[in-house]
């Protein structure tokens, strides 16, 4: 079972402001790794895979289950399930 640690989400500047003018700020979520074959990684993205062994975790530091696995119940390719990692990336969490 691999370790996750996680740090505290926290609110940063959005770089927008009121119709007063005040800085308006948004929650930016938590940052989470995971240990895994001895080494932490970051999972920034929608799917998070360990470079040394190929295990894949979501955003939230779990492991899933094999690709061999993916899209049984969808119909869905290992390609579109990964491809949401692209979405993702453009998303700003609005």
């Amino acid at each position: 079972m691999s370790e996750i640690r996680r740090s505290g989400g926290e609110y940063v500047d959005s770089g927008l402001t009121d119709a007063d003018g005040k800085s308006i700020q948004k929650w930016q979520r938590s940052k989470v790794e995971v240990k895994c074959c001895g080494e932490w990684f970051h999972c920034g993205g929608f799917t998070n895979t360990c470079e040394y062994c190929g295990a894949d975790y979501n955003m939230s530091g779990q492991q899933l289950a094999s690709r061999s696995q993916w899209g049984e119940d969808t119909g869905e390719s290992v390609d579109d399930i990964l491809s949401v990692d692209t979405d993702y990336a453009s998303y700003d969490g609005e």
